[in-house]
């Protein structure tokens, strides 16, 4: 488990989202940017030449798409050696979708009404007609692999089986490489020799999935389901209109030349089925997904851990702790509306008196904490020196401020 580490000095793994047969995800942030992402981490007994092979590939696939429905990827670590934790790690870095699986989704609410499981489709669409321009086959469509998002937006998600054009795949002919209910027959007889059309009949699949709220073939036995398939031998559609049907079938026709040709065409016989645009899905009433919450509470956490770096210190022992990036110190006065965020006055210190009302400032930074003169009357000093107004001075942990005749220690908390 590697929760609490951080990987690269900029991403603090916190939760732990879930394992898969190839990798542990965690909940992660980006300390550069803030942003939450997931890691996914490989598991070190699948490590070796052939299995770095296939992982660079998912790499160098995510690394050309540039798509709002597909995942993004921020980073990643070929067999890199964390000297922290004594372990040699390889994993990706990826964009954090807040949302509910398909999948889910679809146990919740299925049968879809037609227009929310087209909207679904033509995003799914729309996603893969980038994949498919760069020369790229996912062969791995399906419910689980799709996020729904607050918004009602989708994003597809793990590359790790997608075979880009110019590739081999590791996999050998006689191996499967999917997930044999979406599959369509040629990827279930011969895995390495599928085009683009794979993706078409999957997406065809998840598209009767959420008008039905099953898939097509329910064979518990995966070589019942995979002569089924191949034979086109398939659950009958029910109550959907004609036009939608007719799609869905297009879409799963067993031979792949029978199919819509790509994944634009998919678009454009969605958007002929009614005059109205299929834009997001109508479901606006999910629940708050799990991730979400999990994020947030990471965020609060993180926000209610951080307390204040920075604090000035009277002569008496009292803390001021400094809240913010610019801290305005100074003394208030009743005919003045304008108040300090340091309000020496207000504190009760007996030397207030002798500080301007805008006597000073400081500045925090990445970098650290910078006080500055704003032109007072009796002078800023650190340390004995006084300082010129418009100056930075960077302040160090124990340094002895002088504010007016006030005196103040500098505490780096």
């Amino acid at each position: 488990m590697l929760s609490g580490h951080t990987l690269k000095g900029r991403y603090r793994i916190y939760d732990h989202l879930g394992v898969g047969g190839a990798a542990t995800a965690y909940l992660s942030r980006d300390s550069i940017t803030g942003q939450m992402v997931v890691v996914k981490v490989v598991h070190p007994h699948l490590v070796n030449d052939d299995f770095i092979a296939r992982f660079q590939r998912e790499i160098d696939l995510l690394q050309q798409i540039n798509s709002p429905y597909i995942i993004g990827l921020h980073d990643w670590a070929l067999r890199e050696y964390d000297e922290a934790i004594n372990q040699t790690l390889n994993y990706i870095i990826i964009e954090f979708v807040e949302g509910h699986t398909l999948a889910n989704v679809i146990d919740d609410r299925a049968p879809l009404a037609e227009k929310d499981a087209l909207a679904i489709t033509r995003q799914l669409a729309l996603g893969l007609h980038e994949v498919h321009r760069l020369g790229i086959v996912h062969r791995d469509i399906k419910s689980q692999n799709i996020m729904v998002t607050p918004d009602q937006r989708v994003k597809l998600i793990d590359f790790g089986i997608a075979k880009g054009q110019n590739q081999l795949t590791i996999t050998g002919p006689s191996q499967f490489t999917g997930t044999i209910y979406y599959a369509p027959p040629e990827q279930i007889l011969e895995a390495s020799s599928v085009d683009h059309r794979a993706d078409i009949y999957s997406l065809g699949v998840v598209l009767y999935e959420m008008l039905m709220g099953h898939l097509p073939v329910r064979a518990r036995e995966l070589g019942t389901a995979a002569s089924r398939i191949i034979s086109g031998n398939i659950e009958p559609l029910q109550e959907v209109t004609d036009d939608v049907a007719d799609l869905v079938l297009t879409m799963m026709a067993p031979k792949a030349d029978n199919r819509l040709d790509t994944a634009m065409d998919v678009v454009h016989a969605i958007d002929q089925i009614e005059s109205d645009a299929f834009d997001v899905a109508g479901l606006d009433d999910l629940p708050t997904p799990a991730t979400t919450m999990i994020a947030q509470a990471v965020i609060q956490k993180e926000q209610a851990n951080l307390g204040p770096q920075y604090a000035l210190i009277t002569e008496s022992g009292q803390s001021i702790v400094l809240r913010g990036q610019q801290i305005t110190v100074g003394r208030s006065h009743p005919s003045d509306p304008n108040v300090p965020d340091v309000d020496l006055w207000a504190l009760g210190i007996e030397q207030a008196r002798t500080a301007s009302r805008r006597h000073c400032r400081i500045v925090i930074t990445n970098d650290g904490a910078y006080v500055e003169d704003l032109g007072s009357m009796n002078g800023t000093f650190v340390n004995g020196a006084q300082l010129q107004p418009g100056s930075l001075q960077q302040l160090h942990d124990g340094d002895q401020l002088i504010v007016g005749r006030v005196v103040l220690t500098f505490n780096l908390g």
